[in-house]
């Protein structure tokens, strides 16, 4: 368990002062990881309290659970339901990193490649795996996008849900953690993509088609044409970010 004083301990990192909170939530992830592979937090430990990581980085607790999530997907954290987060036996050991895009070789083209090879097999399986649970989880996810476009908005939340919902249609449990990763990732990409193509030069209604598309094949069972249509999407995309596969 920690002490009091690890607790209570300023953090050694200084966060910039931005107005996304996903970039608070790398920041804070940066710098979780950094104390638990630095052996200030060992196995077994328990984290600080949302509340009091807040405080300590000065974000709210929304940044803070986006953060612990990640820890938890990457295997770094363990969480217990009203006990908190705690430290793996061996922090990190399911961890999948890929570098920033732009660094270490590792650009936008090779992210947004990797995305359309793994969707039109997720496309696929989930024509014809899908139940009618999961089926409401798309449509939900496509309806919230329509509403943001009403509303003036990009429906980048909604378009990730939407990418994720399909992942989870293909009951691997696996492909759907490793759809969330590559999400998380890709969301910069995607959010600039509505704001400086797909909104301003009045190409939503194009993209809605595209995932329209998508969902009818799956709703149809058809495996064919659902991997068709994520292509086709996928293919898209990249042209509108102007991105090379």
């Amino acid at each position: 368990m920690l002490s009091d004083n690890m607790m209570t301990r300023p953090f050694a990192v200084q966060l910039q002062s931005v107005a996304r909170p996903q970039c608070l939530a790398d920041e804070v992830t940066r710098a979780l990881v950094s104390h638990i592979a630095g052996g200030d937090w060992g196995p077994g430990d328990r984290l600080p309290t949302e509340k009091a990581l807040g405080e300590q980085f000065g974000v709210s607790r929304a940044v803070i659970r986006e953060a612990i999530s990640r820890l938890k997907s990457e295997g770094y954290v363990a969480t217990h339901q009203g006990k908190g987060a705690f430290v793996a036996e061996e922090p990190g050991l399911a961890a999948f990193r890929l570098a920033a895009a732009g660094s270490d070789h590792v650009g936008n083209e090779h992210l947004f490649e990797l995305r359309a090879l793994i969707e039109q097999s997720t496309a696929e399986l989930a024509a014809r795996r899908r139940t009618a649970r999961d089926l409401a989880a798309i449509r939900g996810a496509l309806a919230d996008m329509r509403s943001a476009y009403a509303q003036d908005g990009l429906g980048l939340e909604a378009d990730i849900r939407f990418h994720e919902a399909i992942a989870a249609a293909t009951h691997n449990p696996v492909l759907g953690r490793f759809m969330q990763f590559v999400g998380r990732h890709l969301r910069e990409t995607i959010r600039l993509a509505r704001v400086s193509v797909a909104k301003y030069e009045n190409k939503l209604g194009e993209v809605d088609r595209e995932h329209a598309a998508i969902l009818t094949a799956i709703e149809r069972r058809d495996a064919a044409a659902a991997r068709t249509a994520a292509a086709a999407h996928l293919a898209n995309g990249a042209k509108r970010l102007k991105i090379r596969l």
